[in-house]
């Protein structure tokens, strides 16, 4: 599991992503902790549902496109697989 961690963060674009987004994430994940563990009371079931809305409902859009770019992606190198095959012969 280390390699692939390595392989993961060896590529450039990767890296950036992490080194960029990573805290921003971390910080708003540390914001959520710290908002429903000191005001959960004070919380309405409107600042419930907004909440879920703001956070989860990006998150599921994200991993949506992320999950068709890779089966796109996929098809693609298969595509090339099979030209590469078909030019060989």
């Amino acid at each position: 599991m280390l390699k692939r961690i390595k392989e993961h963060l060896n590529k450039s674009y990767n890296l950036v992503f992490w080194i960029l987004f990573g805290p921003a994430m971390l910080w708003a994940i540390l914001g959520v902790f710290d908002l429903y563990t000191k005001y959960f009371d004070n919380l309405t079931k409107e600042d419930h549902l907004q909440f879920i809305l703001r956070f989860f409902f990006p998150i599921s859009v994200g991993l949506l496109v992320t999950a068709l770019e890779r089966r796109q992606r996929k098809k693609r190198d298969q595509l090339v697989q099979q030209i590469k095959k078909y030019l060989e012969n």
